[in-house]
């Protein structure tokens, strides 16, 4: 069973409209990863309330959405949310849940992921398995947090669930090498049948600190390009877009922030940006904000980037548009963390600051 029905995406690109819908369903995390901006907030919260929810879930239901991605900080910890789950199922919405992992040590909390994901993804996320460079990752955490997500993982496959149902969803950061990154994927693929989502860090989400700081973050484009020659291999394809999913897949998503705010992606924050209220659903706030939800001006190749332009990848990739915002360039500039582009990362492709909730 694939966890895409590329006919229905293929569906939603062709006619400007929304395959899977990104939901954040709090702030509240317990992994701690340095990296993350949830890790920043200084009072994180669950702003979207149970009612909201509801209304945001059937509202996809009605844009013929396909699947709810649920997001966090740790969608697990929101009380409730299971509840919220099998409303969506109830919709014919397909479940795919992406947890740190941390909270798959109950049995009750696997065994809930497990009736309301039925045919959809239960993703996990460990960026290292060496046990020195997890802490550095997760300061003020325990190394045995490393061992309670892969036995969660375990007690998944031993349950029943599918390996080709769950992922491990990583984080590359210039704090990883690259062969710490392809042993963590060599791990989860040989030891569990599991595959990797990868994504490389980009620093505006990471608020309160300096350019400077922030720039250890960013790894290197040749170790990236190491990392991509693994992953293609696992995915048994001759080339990869460098982003977590393709052009098709990042234009027929939308994604509902924490505090209701509607933008084309997770970790694109824009300021200003509408928000799902009280009155204010997201049906008509799609209806209204199509275009720009959609990256509707780049369905036309000739107003792509100039290095997408001419990259062999066009037909599948026009590099992160979260990567351009987060470098100040817009969510149509250039994507200044492509390893294709054979550049090092310099202070002046550092974050310009941007508003955050």
């Amino acid at each position: 069973m694939s966890l895409i029905d590329y006919r229905q995406l293929e569906e939603a690109y062709n006619n400007d409209r929304i395959y899977s819908l990104q939901l954040e369903v709090g702030d509240v995390c317990c992994q701690a990863c340095n990296y993350c901006y949830m890790n920043a907030l200084e009072t994180p919260s669950n702003q979207l309330t149970d009612t909201l929810i509801a209304r945001i879930i059937d509202d996809a239901a009605r844009l013929g959405i396909t699947a709810v991605e649920w997001l966090g900080g740790e969608p697990l910890l929101r009380p409730g949310v299971f509840r919220l789950m099998a409303q969506a199922a109830e919709r014919n919405l397909r479940n795919n849940i992406w947890t740190g992992g941390l909270p798959l040590a109950s049995e009750h909390v696997r065994r809930e992921c497990m009736s309301v994901a039925q045919d959809g993804l239960i993703s996990v996320h460990v960026s290292s398995i060496d046990p020195k460079m997890y802490v550095r990752l997760h300061p003020g955490r325990p190394v045995e947090d490393l061992d309670t997500i892969l036995q969660g993982v375990r007690a998944l496959l031993l349950a029943g669930y599918p390996a080709e149902q769950i992922l491990n969803s990583v984080t590359y950061t210039g704090l990883q090498s690259a062969k710490d990154m392809i042993a963590t994927i060599d791990l989860f693929e040989d030891r569990f049948g599991i595959k990797t989502s990868l994504n490389v860090y980009h620093t505006y989400l990471r608020p309160g600190q300096t350019d400077r700081d922030l720039a250890r973050f960013i790894p290197s484009p040749d170790q990236v390009a190491r990392v991509y020659s693994r992953y293609k291999r696992q995915h048994g394809i001759a080339q990869v877009p460098m982003n977590c999913v393709d052009k098709q897949y990042c234009s027929a998503t939308v994604a509902v922030l924490a505090d209701g705010t509607v933008t084309p992606c997770a970790t694109i924050r824009e300021s200003g940006a509408p928000r799902v209220t009280e009155t204010r659903g997201l049906f008509d706030i799609f209806q209204k904000h199509r275009d720009h939800l959609i990256f509707k001006q780049f369905k036309d190749p000739a107003n792509l980037p100039d290095r997408c332009r001419v990259c062999g990848l066009s037909s599948e990739c026009w590099g992160c548009r979260s990567r351009a915002y987060a470098a100040g360039e817009g969510i149509y500039g250039d994507d200044p963390r492509c390893f294709r582009r054979a550049t090092k990362p310099t202070e002046r492709q550092m974050p310009k600051p941007q508003a955050n909730k």
